[in-house]
């Protein structure tokens, strides 16, 4: 078992923060887009509230590419700090990581997409949240989405 700070400092190992001053977004028809614009530009992830994060829990498909890469350990970091069942933060965290589901079918063009930005080392620290996902008895629920998504991940 890992303490917060280790998975932090791993975090910051693998997501060197960085003043982000490039293309946030490019949804600027919606209020969450324009939030996004707003509250990241020229911050690096480890400055990003976690009140932030927790009141814009859903924005992760808002982000432009590179924009993700930079801000998804802001998101990684929150949802590991409050992780628990009843957690918006968690539920579309994992929405996220693992889209679609063993019902209604897996989203493995969008998944692959998105597994793409980002490097090996960044891969095997989403695969390391995962899986602690999976070691929660509480989280039950989004087992099957961390199975799925660690054969993705952890690549």
């Amino acid at each position: 078992m890992h303490t917060m700070e280790d998975f932090r400092a791993r975090l910051v190992s693998a997501f060197p923060p960085r003043p982000f001053s490039m293309l946030i977004s490019t949804h600027d028809e919606c209020g969450e887009g324009i939030v996004l614009k707003q509250e990241l530009h020229g911050k690096s992830w480890d400055q990003v509230s976690p009140q932030f994060v927790e009141s814009n829990s859903a924005s992760l498909p808002l982000l432009a590419p590179d924009a993700l890469v930079a801000f998804l350990p802001a998101w990684l970091l929150r949802a590991q700090e409050t992780i628990r069942r009843e957690s918006l933060l968690t539920e579309f965290t994992m929405y996220f990581l693992c889209p679609g589901n063993a019902d209604e079918g897996w989203n493995d063009k969008a998944l692959g997409e998105t597994v793409r930005l980002f490097n090996k080392n960044q891969r095997s620290l989403i695969g390391e949240f995962l899986r602690s996902i999976l070691e929660s008895k509480a989280l039950v629920l989004w087992h099957p989405y961390a199975e799925y998504g660690l054969k993705w991940w952890s690549a």
